[in-house]
């Protein structure tokens, strides 16, 4: 039997002023995604969230520890809040 895994983090966020717009959002991800290899993760899709009060999404991969070390000050967006997902 597999044993769960917290494997998947969903971020949920509003994007900073400095980084409006297609473009803007596409640089910053750029750099952000850069900083989450670092950490041992992966950025496996983003966007903007439809139907929630934030507008930024990061659907983030990798360990519980690899998430512990992400620079949050440095993402592109703030106010953000975390689903986990287990896997099985």
């Amino acid at each position: 039997m597999k044993v769960p895994e917290m494997k998947y983090y969903i971020k949920y966020g509003v994007w900073k002023p400095e980084y409006q717009g297609p473009e803007g959002f596409k640089k910053a991800m750029e750099t952000w995604s850069k900083k989450v290899e670092e950490a041992g993760m992966k950025v496996v899709f983003w966007g903007s969230a439809l139907g929630v009060s934030e507008n930024a999404l990061c659907v983030l991969k990798g360990t519980p520890d690899g998430f512990l070390k992400l620079p949050f000050t440095e993402a592109p967006y703030t106010n953000s809040r975390t689903h986990v997902v287990v896997t099985f």
